[in-house]
């Protein structure tokens, strides 16, 4: 019988409480990723970043913002500043330049809906020249700021970031997530253009300094000159038949190159059965969270336990805290569920708590707990 579901083709990006969902193109994070890591491992000790606009759509009905980000624009640094994203002069012009155009987008065509950056530093947040860039060429309230995290030995983290009241909150994100298709539920990569231009790789340089090879990248991404990487007919040569005395010797180098592809298979098919395993214990294994709530001087602590498997492997988590009509949703970051408690003013009614951790499978696992106040 034919399958009649579709898979999804959008990454949707939530916080509870938020009017604002974004909707990610699966396709969008195969290439950005390609961008992002092509960056990362050009400068040895932290990787050069990369920046430029999302295009899309913003739609904004009954009080709630959707925006859907369907494909990206690669804007070029000359790095003169160094391996992060800061724009000289001539690296803003451009920069102005793709804004202007992606803004005389005829009607149905993507429109810009922010701006991304690769982000090698140490704190996953927003700097100051994010919020000016922002200000100088977005402007637009409901348009949004995606910073990428990549990793040498990880898959690399993503991060959102709107404005709310009339400002951003810079310092993290309300949610970071894993910036992998497979990962976010979207299947296996698929390669697929867009609207942006095709990604040139971009080679390694000997230090974290604007190099040669560093420029001719830049040069093949339309930076500075513009000019294009030149095309190399490759001639073939023509070699004679080896003598007969060498014959034998050359057939056992196809024959080890083929024992060591059939290790090479062996050898990952059983580190992903481990893998596989080590999934299933930390899913089956005690999903307890340990959750309480006692008074502690005068005040109602919320502890859980910070050694449990589930914290352990958590990606996020929130405290859902209901106080008769009063109720409140405290989103939990990894470090913040890695503290084991959160403290709440004294109550004198029943208050209910409930912790939800989201883990690094994208499983779900919740633990109530009510306090009741004693007599004095």
């Amino acid at each position: 019988m034919e399958n009649l579901v579709q898979a999804p083709s959008h990454y949707v990006w939530e916080v509870a409480g938020k009017p604002v969902s974004i909707h990610l193109d699966f396709n969008v994070v195969d290439r950005l990723a390609m961008d992002v890591m092509r960056g990362f491992g050009a400068v040895p000790k932290r990787g050069a970043e990369v920046g430029g606009l999302l295009l899309g759509s913003i739609d904004s009905k009954d009080g709630k913002q959707t925006v859907t980000i369907e494909d990206f624009v690669p804007v070029v640094c000359n790095y003169l500043r160094g391996p992060s994203y800061l724009l000289t002069e001539k690296d803003e012009a451009r920069f102005a330049e793709a804004v202007e155009k992606a803004k005389q987008s005829g009607d149905g065509g993507p429109k810009l809906v922010g701006f991304y950056r690769s982000h090698t530093r140490e704190a996953l947040s927003l700097a100051d020249e994010d919020l000016e860039m922002f200000e100088r060429y977005c402007g637009d309230a409901n348009q949004i700021i995606l910073l990428v995290r990549p990793y040498a030995t990880r898959t690399s983290t993503g991060a959102f970031f709107f404005q709310e009241n009339g400002g951003f909150r810079r310092e993290s994100s309300y949610q970071e997530f894993p910036f992998k298709r497979r990962d976010l539920g979207g299947g296996a990569s698929t390669p697929v253009r867009g609207f942006s231009q095709e990604l040139t790789p971009m080679p390694a340089v000997a230090d974290e300094g604007q190099g040669p090879d560093l420029r001719e990248w830049i040069k093949s991404r339309g930076g500075e000159t513009g000019a294009k990487a030149p095309r190399v007919e490759k001639q073939r040569a023509k070699t004679a038949e080896p003598p007969a005395q060498f014959k034998s010797r050359w057939v056992w180098i196809p024959l080890s190159f083929v024992f060591l592809v059939m290790g090479i298979v062996v050898g990952f098919q059983s580190a992903l059965m481990m893998n596989r395993g080590d999934v299933q214990r930390v899913s089956t294994g005690s999903i307890s969270l340990g959750l309480t709530a006692k008074v502690e001087a005068g005040k109602v602590v919320v502890r859980w336990d910070r050694a449990a498997a589930a914290i352990q492997n958590a990606a996020s988590g929130s405290l859902r805290i209901l106080d008769g009509d009063f109720s409140k949703i405290v989103n939990l970051d990894t470090r913040q569920l890695q503290n084991g408690s959160v403290i709440y003013m004294s109550a004198d009614n029943r208050v209910s708590f409930r912790l939800e951790i989201l883990t690094n499978q994208r499983a779900t696992i919740s633990e109530t707990v009510d306090f009741i106040p004693g007599k004095p």
